[in-house]
């Protein structure tokens, strides 16, 4: 759902000037319009959407104000740290920053600087390759696994070669900080940035990955004491020490996986194409299917308050799931168009997606149901 979005954005782009250069406008209709991913930050909700749109609710969504956005590309994902500092990623690999509760935005990164910093990163490593594999006799037990690695680097650069020609066309599809300092931020064709200066400055990270083929990295989650990161051809990253080194874990199928959840009693669901959704109780080291009754694509995911979970996606597909992944009821929104994200709300949920915010019941949670 997002690529098909990040082509679509990358054509309006061209049709309408450079969305990096121009400013978010004003509109009225911004609830209703195609929004990404939405949050809680202290009693304020965050969501982000097409065209730069960023929208404040401060009366658990009965009314939204739009900040002002100096950017009209599409955004993906918002983390605040706090109550005043946050940071959003999209389309165009753009990076912003707020610092007064996303009121008001500046940009960090742009997919221009990004592509060049994949660019530079690969050449150092390269070299570095290199130089090691001149000192290798043809008997040294590391010289095989070396001369993959130059290949792997070779064409990554050659890659970066090309999107920096391309311009800026690789969005970002995620983002995390785990203090005002140190964050990563995610996204297509193999694209992982490390910063720790809080966004000032930020470090291409895709030779910490076993990702030789640049699979898209769709998601990052902070889960119990660790860190996963949802991607392409199944692959599932786990991190144990924040981001520093990365294990790609033993994958239950080959399609795309959307997003990790925690769901209660220290379990984990991952989501992804074709209502595929799987559950682990050892930090993903194995994982049982889940029969979700749907071949739906499910893009989003949140834990409720009770350790169940909810999964939302294509055709307005919302799943709810007990902590050890049993379906509880299927439903669809009313409008049936697909939904990107949702939070749990209290009494109801709230999501996002083609048309806007809605809130919805769940039959379940009313009734008081929490498994």
């Amino acid at each position: 759902m997002l690529m098909f979005l990040a082509g679509f954005q990358c054509s309006s782009a061209l049709a309408q000037g450079d969305a990096l250069e121009e400013a978010a406008t004003p509109s009225a209709l911004v609830p209703r319009s195609l929004l990404l991913d939405i949050e809680r930050v202290g009693n304020k909700l965050v969501a982000v959407g097409e065209r730069g749109h960023i929208m404040l609710s401060n009366d658990q969504a009965a009314s939204w104000t739009q900040a002002l956005v100096p950017v009209r590309s599409t955004l993906t994902s918002s983390f605040f740290v706090d109550e005043q500092q946050g940071w959003v990623v999209g389309h165009d690999g753009v990076v912003l920053h707020s610092r007064d509760g996303g009121l008001n935005w500046t940009k960090q990164l742009d997919g221009h600087e990004a592509n060049r910093l994949m660019r530079d990163h690969g050449q150092v490593l390269l070299t570095k390759i290199e130089s090691v594999l001149a000192t290798m006799t043809e008997q040294h037990e590391q010289l095989e696994a070396m001369q993959l690695k130059l290949e792997d680097l070779t064409i990554a650069v050659e890659d970066s070669e090309s999107f920096l020609s391309e311009g800026a066309s690789r969005p970002f599809l995620d983002i995390w900080f785990k203090n005002s300092r140190e964050g990563f931020i995610v996204g297509a064709f193999g694209l992982i940035l490390r910063t720790n200066d809080g966004g000032d400055h930020w470090t291409p990270w895709f030779d910490k990955l076993d990702n030789p083929d640049a699979f898209h990295l769709n998601a990052i989650q902070h889960i119990g004491d660790a860190l996963y990161i949802a991607a392409e051809a199944g692959d599932i990253f786990r991190s144990d020490d924040w981001g520093q080194s990365w294990l790609r874990l033993e994958s239950p199928y080959e399609g795309t996986f959307f997003g990790v959840v925690e769901a209660g009693e220290g379990n984990l669901i991952a989501y992804g194409l074709r209502g595929n959704a799987f559950i682990s109780a050892d930090k993903g080291a194995s994982w049982a299917a889940i029969d979700t009754g749907t071949d739906a694509g499910l893009f989003g995911g949140a834990r409720l308050a009770g350790g169940a979970v909810v999964l939302v996606g294509a055709g307005g597909t919302v799943l709810q799931l007990s902590s050890q992944g049993k379906l509880i009821q299927r439903s669809r929104s009313p409008y049936k168009l697909p939904l990107s994200a949702v939070l749990d709300n209290d009494a109801d949920i709230l999501t996002v997606g083609f048309g806007g915010v809605q809130s919805l019941i769940l039959k379940k949670k009313q009734n008081g149901a929490r498994p």
